[in-house]
């Protein structure tokens, strides 16, 4: 292949990747002799936030307890003693040498980091191919990087994914830096054959990779990285593995999308959870799980593909806090459930309040006949007037509820429950309402030992009442976490509700004989949201899929709370405000929707 062929139409991607190198004509690439890459976050890349991170999982792998500390401490001490040697770059052996710990040999640990890097890096896809193709052509590429890895590593790496022959010069092997003084490039002019000016460097540090070279005549041109968005310190590691598995799927890399906001939160927290549920349902011995919609839909579709093994008869269950209400509504304690029909009704119009039940409403001159006129907003002055209208249509209400009753018997008559099994419901919280309503309407018809298991119950007063006779388990609650932890979680609530809704409508209802979920809307919905939470299921299973291979290749496992610890960092640090994506939601609960007002997420969390 002639090498101006890799820039004609067919190659169309070569051309987007050089837009890439800061100001890089192609013609530098036609007539260079050589063409250097810098190799770690330029042309490999690791699945981490943070390269340093790598520190938390070695330290996890040797059962060494402030690893990161010790090891960054050990490199300090190695450049000092570099410095006295009159060397110019530290190595691995180096770092190790000056390792304040016993527990393991120098030559072991130097291993042990060999080896994770191995398993960590992986190929910038966008670049490696630009790279091979490069090397296809018949031009002669090379790697020139600042490294106390020496060029084995290099080697290896590439030809674990189909590259060989490519020559690499490592600061730790040659004893001479990019960084410092540019000699590294001396070196390769040297080696090489060649005169600065032949030579193409291109790599994502400005000083190394930028102004040294072009210091020593090199053209050097600046790797302007797709993915620094995701690049962040002080990360918890499950969220650094989040933000570092972006780099390597095209679309995610912008934080601002549903997509990578799914990957990123939803996913780790969805994972977590669902590994916690599988503890608990071993535990209690669970013979089937409900994931509760539209809460558990993503964990579902994770159980389904087998993202974590093992795991109980399940089933994505179309219930609901409205639908289980309804189905325990009837003649006899009608008057005791009108507070919960009335719940969050203020600023929905009067005929909303039966809308989001599945009731049809009257004439707007019936209506008007209690002094509820259709238009108007319903405020708490009028909560009288509604008691006594909800009162007086109570028999339409009630029908309704018959209706859920029967389908909710013949739905669980299809799941094939019987008396006396054990059934844990999982819903995200707070206060275990949708538990009590599913207590409260299946023992009308059978007897089953019911477990709830929450990501996070809130120190509420109904929390308290409903744990003096239900089964609550919580991931997160004030027996096993800090109140102001809880309190804090229970008041960014809906931000959390996000990442774990579905792609589907509210489920209000059951047809009584066919038992298929009744679903609503809303009502004055701005925009369909179904798209927005497909792109949140997807990033979140595409996240899973992703830490599953990571924790295979680097033999580690996080904890269930490691998992769910990104989430904590959302709500702690108030992040959560900084995604347009999130808090440009709006009517994002249908319960509280109406035609006369717009609510975003902020207006939730406020309220």
């Amino acid at each position: 292949m002639a090498m101006t062929s890799i820039f004609e139409s067919e190659f169309d991607h070569c051309a987007e990747t050089i837009k890439s190198f800061k100001d890089m004509p192609i013609a530098a690439l036609k007539d260079a002799e050589v063409i250097s890459f810098d190799f770690f976050d330029t042309l490999f890349t690791r699945p981490l936030a943070d390269p340093e991170d790598a520190f938390d999982i070695l330290g996890k792998q040797l059962g060494i307890d402030n690893f990161r500390f010790k090891r960054q401490s050990a490199q300090v001490e190695a450049f000092r003693r570099m410095s006295a040697s009159g060397n110019k770059e530290i190595t691995l052996k180096g770092i190790y040498e000056a390792f304040p710990d016993n527990t393991y040999t120098a030559e072991q640990l130097c291993e042990a980091e060999y080896q994770l890097e191995m398993n960590l890096v992986e190929p910038n896809l966008t670049i490696f191919d630009f790279f091979k193709e490069l090397k296809k052509a018949g031009k002669t590429v090379i790697i020139a990087s600042d490294m106390y890895l020496p060029s084995r590593f290099f080697k290896e790496a590439l030809e674990k994914h189909g590259v060989t022959g490519v020559q690499v010069f490592s600061s730790c092997d040659e004893n001479a830096t990019k960084r410092d003084s540019g000699e590294l490039f001396n070196i390769i002019c040297r080696k090489l054959k060649v005169t600065p000016d032949q030579i193409v460097h291109v790599g994502d540090n400005e000083l190394s990779d930028v102004v040294r070279p072009r210091e020593k005549g090199v053209q050097a041109y600046h790797y302007c990285s797709h993915y620094l968005s995701t690049i962040c310190k002080g990360l918890p590691l499950s969220l650094s593995f989040a933000q570092g598995m972006l780099k390597s799927h095209e679309g995610y890399h912008d934080l601002q999308t549903f997509k990578s906001l799914g990957f990123t939160y939803g996913g780790t927290t969805a994972l977590g959870f669902l590994k916690w549920i599988k503890e608990q349902t071993l535990l209690h011995q669970i013979d089937h799980v409900f994931f509760l919609s539209r809460d558990g839909y993503i964990m579902q579709q994770m159980v389904e593909r087998g993202d974590v093994k093992d795991f109980p008869n399940s089933t994505y269950f179309y219930g609901s806090r409205t639908t289980l209400t309804l189905a325990t509504i009837n003649d006899q304690n009608f008057v005791q459930f009108i507070p919960f029909l009335l719940s969050g009704s203020e600023g929905l119009q009067p005929r909303e309040v039966l809308e989001r039940i599945g009731v049809v409403p009257p004439a707007p001159e019936i209506m008007a006949s209690f002094g509820l006129p259709s238009e108007k907003a319903l405020t708490p002055d009028l909560f009288p007037l509604m008691t006594k209208f909800l009162y007086a249509w109570r028999w339409q209400i009630i029908q309704v509820c018959r209706k859920n009753r029967r389908g909710l018997f013949n739905y669980l008559q299809k799941l094939g429950i019987k008396r006396g099994e054990k059934i844990a419901l999982v819903d995200v919280g707070w206060s275990g309402t949708t538990q009590e309503a599913f207590y409260h309407a299946v023992n009308q018809f059978t007897d089953v030992n019911i477990h709830g298991y929450y990501f996070c119950l809130a120190n509420t007063a109904e929390k308290h009442r409903r744990k003096s006779f239900l089964q609550m388990h919580a991931m997160y609650d004030t027996e096993n976490a800090d109140a102001a932890l809880i309190d804090l979680i229970y008041e960014n609530r809906v931000a959390i509700e996000l990442f774990f809704s579905a792609p589907h409508d509210s489920i209000i209802g059951y047809d009584a004989f066919t038992a298929q979920p009744i679903g609503d809307a809303g009502r004055g919905l701005k925009k369909d949201l179904t798209q927005n939470m497909s792109e949140i299921c997807e990033g979140a299973m595409l996240f899973a899929k992703n830490y599953n291979a990571l924790s295979t290749r680097l033999n580690l496992e996080l904890t269930p709370h490691e998992l769910t610890s990104g989430m904590l960092t959302l709500i702690k640090n108030k992040k959560w405000q900084d995604y347009s994506a999130i808090t440009s939601i709006s009517n994002f609960d249908a319960w509280g929707s109406s035609r006369l007002k717009s609510l975003c997420i902020k207006d939730y969390l406020n309220s």
